[in-house]
Protein backbone atom coordinates (compact mmCIF):
# COMPACT_ATOMS: atom_id res chain seq x y z
CA UNK A 1 0.00 0.00 0.00
CA UNK A 2 1.33 3.44 -0.86
CA UNK A 3 0.45 6.52 1.17
CA UNK A 4 -1.63 9.13 -0.61
CA UNK A 5 -2.28 11.41 2.38
CA UNK A 6 -0.79 11.35 5.89
CA UNK A 7 -2.56 11.77 9.21
CA UNK A 8 -1.34 15.37 9.47
CA UNK A 9 -2.51 16.23 5.94
CA UNK A 10 -5.91 14.68 6.66
CA UNK A 11 -6.34 16.55 9.96
CA UNK A 12 -5.40 19.89 8.39
CA UNK A 13 -7.75 19.46 5.42
CA UNK A 14 -10.68 18.36 7.58
CA UNK A 15 -10.21 21.44 9.74
CA UNK A 16 -10.30 23.65 6.61
CA UNK A 17 -13.44 21.90 5.38
CA UNK A 18 -15.14 22.30 8.77
CA UNK A 19 -14.39 26.01 8.72
CA UNK A 20 -15.98 26.32 5.24
CA UNK A 21 -19.03 24.26 6.19
CA UNK A 22 -19.57 26.14 9.48
CA UNK A 23 -19.44 29.42 7.54
CA UNK A 24 -21.77 28.25 4.74
CA UNK A 25 -24.52 26.23 6.44
CA UNK A 26 -27.19 27.28 8.93
CA UNK A 27 -26.65 26.43 12.59
CA UNK A 28 -29.40 23.80 12.63
CA UNK A 29 -28.26 21.67 9.68
CA UNK A 30 -28.35 17.88 9.70
CA UNK A 31 -25.11 16.02 9.03
CA UNK A 32 -25.92 12.72 7.31
CA UNK A 33 -22.92 10.38 7.04
CA UNK A 34 -23.22 7.41 4.70
CA UNK A 35 -22.30 4.19 6.44
CA UNK A 36 -20.02 2.37 6.48
CA UNK A 37 -17.07 3.97 4.72
CA UNK A 38 -17.65 7.56 5.89
CA UNK A 39 -17.86 6.91 9.64
CA UNK A 40 -14.26 7.85 10.51
CA UNK A 41 -14.26 10.92 8.28
CA UNK A 42 -17.65 11.97 9.65
CA UNK A 43 -16.50 11.63 13.27
CA UNK A 44 -13.42 13.77 12.67
CA UNK A 45 -15.43 16.29 10.65
CA UNK A 46 -18.05 16.52 13.41
CA UNK A 47 -15.37 17.26 16.03
CA UNK A 48 -13.78 19.86 13.73
CA UNK A 49 -17.17 21.48 13.14
CA UNK A 50 -17.64 21.77 16.89
CA UNK A 51 -14.26 23.53 17.19
CA UNK A 52 -15.60 26.02 14.62
CA UNK A 53 -18.77 26.66 16.67
CA UNK A 54 -21.03 24.42 14.64
CA UNK A 55 -22.97 21.63 16.33
CA UNK A 56 -25.16 19.90 13.73
CA UNK A 57 -27.75 17.23 14.28
CA UNK A 58 -26.52 13.81 13.10
CA UNK A 59 -28.41 10.91 11.54
CA UNK A 60 -27.02 8.07 9.44
CA UNK A 61 -28.02 6.27 6.30
CA UNK A 62 -26.41 3.18 4.88
CA UNK A 63 -26.10 2.65 1.16
CA UNK A 64 -24.38 -0.12 -0.72
CA UNK A 65 -23.18 -0.33 -4.30
CA UNK A 66 -20.03 -2.42 -3.90
CA UNK A 67 -21.21 -5.51 -2.02
CA UNK A 68 -17.67 -6.60 -1.10
CA UNK A 69 -16.28 -6.08 -4.61
CA UNK A 70 -13.58 -3.63 -5.66
CA UNK A 71 -15.82 -1.86 -8.13
CA UNK A 72 -19.39 -0.63 -8.00
CA UNK A 73 -22.15 -3.01 -9.03
CA UNK A 74 -24.00 -0.07 -10.58
CA UNK A 75 -27.01 -0.60 -8.31
CA UNK A 76 -27.44 1.40 -5.09
CA UNK A 77 -29.29 -0.30 -2.25
CA UNK A 78 -30.67 1.43 0.85
CA UNK A 79 -29.64 -0.67 3.87
CA UNK A 80 -30.45 1.80 6.69
CA UNK A 81 -32.89 4.67 6.38
CA UNK A 82 -33.02 7.99 8.23
CA UNK A 83 -34.67 7.89 11.62
CA UNK A 84 -35.84 11.53 11.62
CA UNK A 85 -38.10 13.65 9.45
CA UNK A 86 -36.13 15.62 6.82
CA UNK A 87 -38.88 18.13 5.96
CA UNK A 88 -37.51 21.69 5.63
CA UNK A 89 -34.03 20.70 6.84
CA UNK A 90 -30.68 21.63 5.33
CA UNK A 91 -28.77 18.35 5.02
CA UNK A 92 -25.05 17.78 4.58
CA UNK A 93 -24.66 14.35 2.96
CA UNK A 94 -21.20 13.04 3.92
CA UNK A 95 -19.58 10.16 2.05
CA UNK A 96 -16.14 8.63 1.89
CA UNK A 97 -15.51 8.61 -1.85
CA UNK A 98 -17.00 10.09 -5.02
CA UNK A 99 -16.30 7.51 -7.70
CA UNK A 100 -19.20 6.71 -10.02
CA UNK A 101 -21.46 9.24 -8.30
CA UNK A 102 -24.32 6.75 -8.01
CA UNK A 103 -24.46 6.68 -4.19
CA UNK A 104 -24.35 10.46 -3.81
CA UNK A 105 -26.91 10.92 -6.59
CA UNK A 106 -29.21 8.33 -4.99
CA UNK A 107 -28.78 9.78 -1.48
CA UNK A 108 -29.28 13.38 -2.57
CA UNK A 109 -32.40 12.50 -4.56
CA UNK A 110 -33.84 10.52 -1.65
CA UNK A 111 -33.24 13.43 0.76
CA UNK A 112 -34.91 15.94 -1.58
CA UNK A 113 -37.83 13.55 -2.12
CA UNK A 114 -38.30 13.54 1.66
CA UNK A 115 -38.86 17.30 1.68
CA UNK A 116 -35.45 18.66 2.66
CA UNK A 117 -35.01 22.38 2.02
CA UNK A 118 -31.44 21.96 0.72
CA UNK A 119 -28.82 19.24 0.31
CA UNK A 120 -25.08 19.83 0.22
CA UNK A 121 -22.62 17.05 -0.47
CA UNK A 122 -19.26 16.44 1.17
CA UNK A 123 -16.76 13.70 0.32
CA UNK A 124 -13.45 12.75 1.85
CA UNK A 125 -11.91 11.91 -1.52
CA UNK A 126 -12.95 12.38 -5.13
CA UNK A 127 -11.59 9.95 -7.67
CA UNK A 128 -10.60 11.42 -11.04
CA UNK A 129 -13.08 9.31 -12.95
CA UNK A 130 -15.90 10.01 -15.29
CA UNK A 131 -19.00 9.86 -13.15
CA UNK A 132 -21.93 7.69 -14.20
CA UNK A 133 -24.27 10.21 -12.60
CA UNK A 134 -24.29 13.96 -13.09
CA UNK A 135 -23.28 15.07 -9.59
CA UNK A 136 -21.14 17.88 -8.33
CA UNK A 137 -19.80 17.90 -4.81
CA UNK A 138 -19.89 20.98 -2.60
CA UNK A 139 -17.00 20.03 -0.30
CA UNK A 140 -14.09 17.79 -1.35
CA UNK A 141 -11.26 16.77 0.91
CA UNK A 142 -8.78 15.18 -1.47
CA UNK A 143 -8.42 13.75 -4.95
CA UNK A 144 -7.15 10.35 -6.06
CA UNK A 145 -6.41 8.76 -9.40
CA UNK A 146 -9.17 6.86 -11.17
CA UNK A 147 -7.42 3.51 -10.80
CA UNK A 148 -6.43 3.91 -7.11
CA UNK A 149 -8.03 1.29 -4.88
CA UNK A 150 -8.45 3.35 -1.71
CA UNK A 151 -7.70 1.82 1.68
CA UNK A 152 -7.72 3.24 5.20
CA UNK A 153 -9.40 6.09 6.98
CA UNK A 154 -12.70 4.21 6.92
CA UNK A 155 -12.33 2.66 3.49
CA UNK A 156 -11.89 -1.07 3.39
CA UNK A 157 -10.55 -4.01 1.47
CA UNK A 158 -13.35 -6.55 1.85
CA UNK A 159 -14.17 -5.34 5.37
CA UNK A 160 -10.59 -4.92 6.61
CA UNK A 161 -8.11 -2.02 6.95
CA UNK A 162 -10.74 0.63 7.81
CA UNK A 163 -8.70 1.63 10.88
CA UNK A 164 -5.52 2.48 8.98
CA UNK A 165 -5.01 6.17 9.96
CA UNK A 166 -3.81 7.36 6.55
CA UNK A 167 -5.38 7.24 3.12
CA UNK A 168 -3.55 4.68 1.05
CA UNK A 169 -3.88 3.06 -2.32
CA UNK A 170 -3.44 -0.63 -2.94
Amino acid sequence: MRTLYTEDQIAARIDEMAQEIARDLPADFLMAPVLTGAFIFAADLLRALYRHNSDPYVDFIQLSSYGGARSSSGVVTLLKDFSIDLTDKTVLLVDDVLDTGRSLHFGKGMILDRGAKDVKTCVFVKKQTGHAEDITCDYIGFEAKADDFLIGYGMDDDGRKRGVPILGAG
